[in-house]
């Protein structure tokens, strides 16, 4: 009993430092990307251009600037998984690196978690820039940070996660073009899931009526995850809204991860 507990632990430590290793490799060849350093770039730059937008709206100044760099926030996100997302397991089958490390003994899955926490950890490099930028933004026009603020913030990162996960189940079937379409198509109607199922109950026809429930419930609802609005006008953010969100992202990220370490358990790699 003991030397099996020692073995599982044993196991246990050697899966954390295979994911360790893997994700901090992604990370590393990451941050020498020139493109990812112009993505971080022309984020901030966007953020910032918040300042002439908010003079074209006299008296909304504040207002504009919070708006634009939320959306921005948000939009990178998108942008920066399909940049990363796209080849992360192509990359590795056509430079044959894939071969290398599952010769040694690291499993599928644990491969496939690594590249997963490595692209989360990308992402929270680039989500650190960006949210900095915006905050620094925020001071210096004196708009007062509150706590919907950072609970929006918190939940856009949450989407990028989630999208991370969404992104890694696409690679593992997909090229990176069906990639990218599957992503775009997937997030814009993850938002406008709530109006999809408005548009359903004030329709006539029958069959539109089922195909947009179907739409509804199938894809997952980004909207519980979008506290923009809360944060533009200073609302309070309830617990079962926000145990919501939660349930939601956890829920589909697992799920994702789950259903792409299925696709890629079963694809003919060696």
């Amino acid at each position: 009993m003991i030397q099996n507990d020692k073995d599982t632990d044993k196991m246990g430590k050697m899966i954390a430092y295979q994911v360790r290793a893997i994700s901090l490799n992604v990370w590393r060849e990451s941050v020498r990307d020139r493109l990812l350093h112009l993505l971080a770039a022309s984020g901030i730059l966007l953020i910032f251009s918040a300042l002439v937008l908010g003079e074209m709206a006299i008296g909304e100044r504040q207002r504009v600037i919070q708006n634009c760099g939320l959306f921005v926030i948000g939009l990178w996100g998108l942008v920066t998984v399909i940049y990363t997302g796209s080849n992360i397991l192509k990359r590795e089958i056509r430079q044959k690196t894939i071969y290398m490390v599952l010769s040694r003994p690291v499993t599928r899955p644990v491969f496939l978690i690594g590249k997963f926490f490595g692209s989360v950890s990308v992402l929270f490099s680039l989500f650190c820039v960006l949210a900095a930028a915006w905050m620094i933004l925020l001071y210096l026009f004196s708009v007062p940070i509150s706590s919907a603020h950072l609970i929006s913030l918190t939940f856009i990162f949450g989407e990028w996660v989630l999208l991370a996960a969404l992104s890694l189940f696409f690679a593992s079937f997909t090229s990176p073009i069906l990639h990218n379409f599957f992503l775009i198509g997937l997030t814009f109607l993850g938002h406008w899931s709530n109006d999809l199922y408005i548009f359903s109950e004030n329709t006539h026809s029958q069959g539109l009526k089922i195909l947009l429930k179907c739409i509804f419930y199938i894809l997952p609802n980004l909207e519980a995850l979008n506290f923009r609005e809360a944060a533009l006008y200073h609302l309070t953010v309830s617990n079962a809204l926000l145990a919501e969100g939660a349930i939601v992202l956890l829920g589909w990220t697992l799920s994702a991860l789950f259903a792409a370490n299925l696709i890629f358990m079963k694809r003919k790699l060696i």
